[in-house]
């Protein structure tokens, strides 16, 4: 059963999340981030920030362990989230990034050996996301990748008159237990830009994926933007003399070409071409043949914001006959 608010009511909304803990949404500074909020006026919901949720649930770099003595501690982290800290509310992120963590959390989670790291951070943060009501770029295709209603504590979708308020998760209830209730089947945002998805084993000759990879400058930008690469590296930095320190994760890229390299100095992916396909093909088909879904939630973002406006899409559209 869904919620819904008034047109008029949306900014003491927004400012009940506000008054409720540290409120994170997109912002239009130089370019559209998600970024604290100190007044919920400079929200802005039309199109989709630079950098993907992911950030505030896989950070660049982080201690996973304490090193005492050479021996390995694990880190105390706080239980509840409803401690004396605030509470951290994500708001105004689209289903492609919410799709992004359903995939992070299948990765992360869905273990007997949940990573301690991220579960930490995904239960402690709420997640209000929006439903698009246009495509927020030409370059989004998420209308091709069976985007999911999941993942998610509330969304908002607007209509008319007022915001209907999907509500997923017993957290979001209790937010907005004071809305009157409704059930409302939403649509999800339609895209003119289509992947036409197919089997791509046939194509994994190097000569399909020349031209795009002869174009890639290898800056790992479509992989630092992309809601659903995770890809780190893990190491020690230990005094000697004490042996103390701590153990590290730190965000890596498939794009790099030390990424494959192995004791001996062998680098599996050693050129552009090989590397440019790999991430391809495990966002499309890798992925999606193991776990039945794809890795790709079809942003866009890779696209827009390639240096060399390489076009994987395309590329399999009109070139993979």
């Amino acid at each position: 059963m869904g919620r819904v608010l008034k047109k008029e009511d949306y900014k003491n909304f927004l400012i009940k999340f506000k008054n409720a803990g540290e409120l994170i949404a997109p912002v239009k500074t130089d370019m559209l981030r998600f970024q604290k909020i100190e007044d919920v006026e400079d929200i802005k919901l039309e199109g989709n920030p630079f950098f993907p949720l992911k950030k505030f649930f896989l950070p660049n770099e982080e201690i996973l362990l304490k090193i005492r003595n050479g021996l390995t501690k694990e880190l105390k982290r706080k239980k509840s989230f409803f401690s004396n800290e605030k509470k951290k509310i994500i708001f105004g992120a689209k289903l492609c990034d919410i799709n992004g963590l359903s995939i992070l959390d299948k990765l992360f989670l869905d273990h007997e050996y949940p990573d301690e790291a991220y579960k930490y951070r995904r239960e402690n943060i709420i997640v209000v996301g929006v439903n698009c009501l246009t495509p927020p770029s030409q370059h989004c295709f998420c209308s091709s990748m069976d985007l999911k209603k999941e993942s998610y504590d509330l969304l908002l979708h607007e209509r008319e008159n007022d915001y209907y308020i999907d509500v997923l998760s017993e957290t979001g209830k209790k937010l907005v237990k004071y809305l009157p209730e409704e059930n409302f089947d939403y649509p999800l945002p339609e895209t003119r830009k289509k992947l036409d998805k197919k089997n791509l084993w046939p194509f994994f000759a190097d000569n399909y994926w020349e031209n795009d990879s002869e174009q890639c400058v290898s800056c790992q930008r479509c992989t630092i933007l992309c809601p659903t690469c995770f890809c780190f590296d893990m190491f020690d930095n230990i005094n000697p003399s004490t042996r103390n320190g701590n153990r590290k994760r730190k965000i890596d890229s498939c794009h790099s070409k030390d990424f494959t390299k192995v004791a001996g100095g062998h680098v599996f992916r050693d050129t552009r071409l090989k590397q440019y396909r790999h991430r391809v093909l495990h966002k499309v088909q890798f992925f999606e043949d193991k776990f039945k879904r794809s890795m790709c939630t079809g942003c866009g973002r890779c696209i827009e914001h390639c240096h060399s406006k390489i076009d994987f899409v395309k590329t399999i559209n009109e070139d993979f006959k």
